[in-house]
């Protein structure tokens, strides 16, 4: 594309490798190809992508969908418009292997829960206990806490089960000390960490949402078709305090997991997550689909 680039910010809640489809197309220039100056960053706490959007700093902001729905009618208004999480790419740990370890085992156990940065770990969990049925009730949730505090803790004999993402289990799994006894990816479909805006920024002309859409389903489609060593550069300039091998390893299993298989916001996963987060108070009830998704950018990227 001809043209001066037009600048393109995303502020994230995060900077971590399940966001790999992000930094695939600015690394491999899907973004410049659209002629987006991108740029983007995760500010401490993770809180700042609100103001970073009301405030002008940003354009959209990466993370979970129960930060507009929870705003939704209370004094900030955002529109989720793509996915690039479609599954929560977390599990549960222990410290010896567990065969055929399911959600009714967790009842009686004392289960670390993080909570400061997402609401996804305890409130999905209690989710699908109930789905599974299993009282939430029933298990000794630690919650609250920053993930690292309690991978600490559970290191150090805290708890039974610690819940925490992916790369971080592979770590401790690999280093002894502690067994995946299930992945919460293989349990189904849920909107884990989504791109939200103002919904002015969608009916604005310029359209550079779908712009961003098209170059982040180029991302998609080349993590689909090319084997995580071919991104082994990039793993380890924008991680390099981890093992770039084991990111190798955990970005080809989340590849075969379906986490970055479609940027559209699915809306059987949706209506079912928003059921989860309303079951925990955190809304007053499920917010209709239209009213918190506008589908437009990622559904004519995907058609594109």
């Amino acid at each position: 594309m001809t043209g001066t680039p037009r600048p393109f910010a995303v502020t994230a809640t995060s900077h971590w490798p399940n966001y790999l489809p992000e930094y695939i197309a600015a690394d491999h220039g899907y973004f410049a190809d659209e002629g987006l100056d991108f740029r983007r960053w995760a500010p401490e706490p993770w809180t700042g992508v609100l103001d970073d959007l009301d405030e002008g700093r940003a354009h959209v902001a990466l993370g979970g969908i129960w930060v507009p729905a929870m705003y939704h009618g209370r004094g900030r208004e955002y529109r989720a418009f793509a996915a690039l999480n479609a599954r929560n790419p977390k599990a549960f740990v222990t410290r010896e292997p567990v065969r055929d370890f399911g959600l009714a085992d967790l009842a009686g156990k004392t289960v670390l829960a993080p909570g400061a940065g997402s609401a996804a770990y305890y409130i999905h969990t209690a989710g699908l206990l109930r789905r599974a049925g299993v009282d939430p009730a029933e298990v000794r949730f630690i919650r609250d806490l920053s993930g690292g505090v309690l991978t600490e803790l559970f290191c150090g004999g805290l708890g039974d089960v610690l819940i925490t993402d992916v790369v971080n289990a592979t770590v401790l799994e690999r280093g002894g000390r502690g067994h995946i006894a299930l992945r919460v990816d293989s349990l189904g479909l849920m909107p884990n960490s989504v791109y939200y805006t103002s919904p002015s920024r969608l009916d604005d002309e310029n359209r550079l949402p779908w712009a961003f859409c098209r170059a982040l389903v180029r991302a998609c489609q080349w993590l689909a078709e090319n084997p995580a060593r071919e991104a082994k550069t990039l793993l380890r300039k924008e991680w390099p305090a981890l093992d770039t091998g084991l990111l190798i390893d955990v970005v080809d299993d989340l590849r075969g997991t379906g986490l970055w298989a479609d940027i559209r916001i699915d809306r059987d996963s949706y209506e079912e997550w928003q059921d989860m987060i309303a079951e925990e108070h955190l809304i007053d009830g499920p917010i209709d689909f239209a009213d918190l998704v506008d589908p437009r950018p990622a559904d004519a990227a995907v058609v594109h």
